[in-house]
């Protein structure tokens, strides 16, 4: 059971960090990818570890900063019973390291006071650079690591951990998957980190990688993504979660808790779900799913229960081709009209309408120059859905109708990248279904089922593809009862959406 105040040295521990972060730039920091745990979340996280085995109980502290998530470890073995425990904490920013030292010197008394041996290293290196686990290995981890963007074929970290997994150009993973790489059988690592990790094509090879060798025995998701980092400097826009892993484990059940920020972990709700209803095992995109409630998760199983798969029933979805940096020669004011094409931008897509009357102050044009055919499409009937929501958005799925008619003189039509459509693989994207698809990514029941899979504001074509979907008979009749409305109304949506796809609970 969590429990607060574990760590009891924590007034000297708050202020070294509160001191270094005194002497640290928001840029400094950004540039290591810095965002410090506070002691309430650190001991938190470290409740979530049970007794290793063993006579001495090795830590690794990947991403040490301050020493605040080893000094909550150490102190929770200790309740656990542990007898002698030895921690070997890396850290980059050599600014640091006297105050990290300090730290494990006040938990090192601490241990002293109650006769029981508290032995550290700390290693001023570079933690994925150096890979600890190809030398020794670890009982447990509890990390924040730190997240930045690398490049994939230049930095020197996507060589370093491509014997683990491909792909994903983001620090915090690699840090991830050599930790995990670093347990014993049976060692633990909880880590608290973004979401982003759960899901997308950029993830994939990552997690075939944590989940061949390790299994998911908890998340924790915080419902503001905003307030787990709430006294840092920077705006953290990232969803986070806190993840427990176990290295070759293998659970039935995976417990999700569910708070709204850092200052009520103590009241989070607490639910246990099949490893299949968080892990989905239908596609090889491994997605991890996170209900944040017995509503959201019902909705799921619902979800499960569809016939099809958006990719199986016939559609397509791709970004718009159109990426404005690198085709500005080709953008023209919307009221140059010779020899050019709408170009619709995020701002033209509303519920149920993608409209382009070129009065809105973001509307441009597309000028029909030489090579134009690899950034245009054909004019035809398409669903766009918006590729990205603000942080706050209530919607996650932003969905309109573009028909040809709206534009019946033209050839060709041009959607930006920040925007998706969607067609069908052969013949045409009648009116109708067209409308089907609008209402159902519209509807409620999609918009959260989605948030179940993504914690992203960007809506990638991937997580799409994968959906459970409904039948092109099914969208059909949808949409033929969509268009009998006077009006499109979003409760009026989400029944007839519910209705035919006979979706047992209002969401």
């Amino acid at each position: 059971m969590y429990q607060q105040s574990l760590i009891e040295p924590k007034d000297d521990m708050i202020s070294l960090q509160s001191a270094f972060l005194r002497s640290k730039s928001a840029q400094d920091r950004k540039t290591l990818g810095q965002f410090f745990t506070s002691p309430v979340v650190a001991d938190y996280m470290a409740s979530m570890l049970h007794k290793p085995k063993g006579k001495i109980i090795s830590i690794l502290d990947a991403g040490a900063g301050t020493g605040v998530l080893t000094a909550a470890t150490s102190v929770q073995l200790l309740g656990l019973g542990c007898k002698a425990v030895h921690a070997v904490l890396y850290e980059l920013d050599s600014l640091v390291i006297a105050h990290l030292n300090q730290t494990m010197k006040d938990i090192e008394h601490f241990y002293q006071s109650k006769s029981v041996k508290f032995t550290f290293e700390i290693r001023n290196s570079d933690f994925v650079l150096d890979r600890p686990d190809k030398k020794e290995s670890f009982d447990v981890s509890v990390i924040n690591p730190p997240y930045f963007k690398y490049n994939v074929k230049t930095s020197p970290y996507a060589k370093a951990v491509s014997d683990l997994y491909s792909g994903d150009p983001n620090i915090y993973a690699s840090f991830m998957a050599i930790v995990a790489s670093s347990l014993n059988e049976g060692g633990q690592m909880v880590a608290i980190t973004p979401r982003s990790f759960t899901n997308g094509l950029y993830f994939k090879s990552f997690r075939d990688y944590l989940l061949n060798v390790t299994a998911i025995e908890s998340i924790h998701i915080f419902k503001h993504r905003d307030r787990v980092f709430k006294n840092d400097a920077d705006k953290v826009l990232q969803e986070n979660i806190i993840c427990k892993f176990v290295k070759a484990a293998n659970y039935e059940a995976v417990e999700v808790r569910a708070s709204d920020c850092d200052s009520n972990l103590t009241s989070a709700t607490i639910q246990n779900y099949p490893v299949d209803l968080i892990v989905d095992p239908s596609n090889d995109q491994r997605l991890i799913r996170i209900p944040e409630s017995l509503t959201e998760a019902n909705l799921l199983k619902q979800a499960e229960q569809l016939e099809s798969t958006f990719t199986d029933s016939g559609y397509f979805i791709s970004t718009g081709p159109v990426v404005e940096h690198r085709t500005r020669n080709f953008i023209v004011s919307a009221d140059s009209q010779n020899n050019t094409i709408p170009l619709y931008r995020p701002h033209n897509v509303t519920p149920y309408a993608a409209l382009w009357t070129g009065e809105n102050k973001k509307d441009v044009r597309f000028e029909l120059q030489a090579q134009h055919e690899k950034h245009t499409l054909n004019n035809k009937n398409y669903v766009l859905l918006k590729r990205f929501s603000s942080k706050d958005e209530k919607r996650r799925l932003v969905s309109g109708v573009y028909l040809s008619k709206y534009f019946d003189d033209l050839e060709f039509i041009g959607f930006g990248n920040k925007v998706n459509y969607i067609g069908v693989r052969s013949g045409e994207l009648t009116k109708k279904e067209a409308y089907g698809l609008c209402a159902i990514f519209n509807g409620s029941f999609f918009d959260r089922y989605f948030r179940c899979i993504s914690g992203n504001t960007q809506v990638n074509a991937t997580e799409i593809r994968v959906m459970r979907f409904p039948t092109r008979d099914q969208v059909k009749d949808i949409g033929e009862e969509v268009l009998k409305l006077n009006v499109f109304d979003a409760d009026q949506n989400n029944i007839i959406v519910n209705r035919v796809l006979k979706i047992k609970e209002t969401v």
